[in-house]
């Protein structure tokens, strides 16, 4: 029972430590998720959408990457407010197609 609650509470550190988060610069967006950081850069992006465990962004090559940042996990609640950024950004990086 202990080894459980002290795997638990490890599990749980290592998730807020990590601080994952959403960086959105001029030139790519930098996801920092559990696992690592992904790079995207704006040029590859088609779409973006909120899904369940946080922003997509759908790349013109047909896959898709994920921003848990912006989770359930992340702050407990959906964000979707937050999310509303993201994509106002995001739909004028597209339209334009120049950096921000």
């Amino acid at each position: 029972m202990a080894t459980a609650i002290a795997l638990g509470f490890a599990l749980f550190a290592w998730w807020i430590l990590l601080r994952v988060r959403l960086e959105l610069t001029a030139e790519m967006i930098v996801m920092v998720n559990p696992w690592g950081t992904q790079r995207l850069p704006w040029s590859r992006v088609s779409a973006v959408s909120l899904g369940n465990w946080g922003a997509q962004f759908h790349t013109t090559d047909g896959f898709k990457y994920t921003a848990y940042a912006l989770s359930d996990l992340a702050a407990g609640t959906r964000q979707d407010e937050r999310f509303a950024d993201v994509q106002r950004i995001a739909e004028a990086q597209l339209r334009s197609g120049h950096p921000l």
